[in-house]
């Protein structure tokens, strides 16, 4: 078992020094939002984590604080995908192209005698460490303060360069309705979703349970004071508290991470919540089930992102099958019901590019009506 690089007890090395703190990386970037955030993210973590009091947590502290020194704005959004939302973004690294182009302009630059090649390793595993700290970290993971700093920041970047993480296309999706439009378990597609989500249409609910997702989407629609859409806190299968009924609902690469009985709860909650004429609209893979089975196998878990299997859920075989049947069973018309089985070689999930994994899986999309 690995020694943890990072520890929150009373002994422990400082999180940040007068190395880091001169963010060298900061002073030529045109996003001060970014920065100040980027400072007080940091300095907020120093009062809670730190490194262990020994040489091998000395050598640490002064290669993380590296990282500081010649940090990016982005470093936020690299840090929230790891700690929040790895599920989504399995392909998130630490920019070290940046971070070496900085450490080359710097004239006073500590540690000159790593290589870059040992001094970029180092920083991936540390920068990966941390993410992995504050993830396993309830307290930290979900202190109002981390969640309020990386969810601005993700939100402040969108704002300023429209580079959404997810494109669903959701307005496309939904015939002109004047009823409410429900979006369950949004995550990052509701940035996309919020952006393009017309003035003019019914009132949009975006849901989620994740603190991180409902800040950061509030905060992004402040930002471009969209005023049709609402953000909702929901723990599903539990449902919407206080949701009005709703004209349709969009249930995208969600109910893959229930287990069949939930999923079974779900259906019927959305079926009480829909108005009669109202529909809703599944689309989902059994993709994570595939990689969960392929995984058992070391070759092939071995080329997996780092922290990626454990954000998966282990669901039963004949996912598809099932759920179709549990829409009927549910009082549900399906109106709808395609499939599709994908192959594909890819190194979407993989820690090396160019390390391909197999991947075969099935994708599918029902429509089903609430008839009376």
């Amino acid at each position: 078992m690995e020694t943890p690089v990072f520890e929150t007890g009373p002994d422990r090395l400082p999180l940040v020094t007068e190395t880091g703190r001169v963010y060298f990386g900061l002073q030529h970037s045109s996003a001060p939002e970014l920065n100040r955030r980027v400072v007080e993210l940091f300095e907020y973590l120093n009062r809670h984590i730190g490194f262990r009091d020994n040489e091998s947590g000395r050598h640490q502290q002064q290669c993380f604080n590296l990282i500081l020194r010649y940090a990016y704005p982005e470093i936020m959004i690299d840090l929230a995908d790891l700690v929040y939302v790895q599920h989504e973004r399995p392909m998130v690294f630490l920019n070290l192209d940046h971070i070496d182009g900085n450490r080359r302009a710097d004239r006073n630059a500590p540690l000159r005698n790593l290589s870059d090649e040992d001094m970029n390793h180092e920083m991936e595993f540390l920068f990966r460490s941390l993410a992995h700290a504050i993830r396993h970290d309830r307290d930290l993971a979900e202190d109002p303060v981390v969640v309020r700093l990386l969810a601005e920041s993700y939100s402040t970047y969108l704002v300023l360069t429209e580079n959404f993480p997810w494109d669903q296309g959701l307005t496309d999706l939904i015939p002109p309705i004047d009823e409410p439009v429900l979006d369950v378990a949004t995550g990052l597609t509701g940035f996309g979703i919020l952006h393009d989500w017309p003035e003019d249409r019914a009132p949009l609910y975006l849901s989620d349970s994740m603190p991180f997702i409902i800040e950061a989407l509030t905060h992004y629609r402040d930002c471009i004071g969209k005023k049709n859409v609402e953000i909702v806190d929901a723990r599903f299968p539990d449902g919407v508290d206080g949701a009005p009924r709703f004209g349709w609902m969009q249930v995208s690469k969600f109910l893959h991470h229930l287990q069949r009985e939930d999923r079974r709860a779900f259906l019927k909650w959305a079926l009480r919540q829909l108005k009669p004429g109202g529909r809703m609209m599944i689309v989902d893979t059994d993709l994570e089930y595939q990689i969960l089975k392929e995984a058992q196998k070391p070759e092939y878990r071995d080329k997996l992102m780092p922290g990626y299997l454990e954000t998966l859920v282990d669901i039963e075989d004949k996912f598809c099958h099932n759920l179709v049947e549990d829409v009927r069973e549910a009082g549900f018309v399906v109106e709808d019901f395609e499939f599709h089985e994908f192959f594909d070689e890819t190194d979407a999930y993989s820690y090396y590019p160019g390390d391909t994994l197999s991947l075969q899986f099935l994708g599918f999309e029902i429509v089903a009506e609430k008839v009376m």
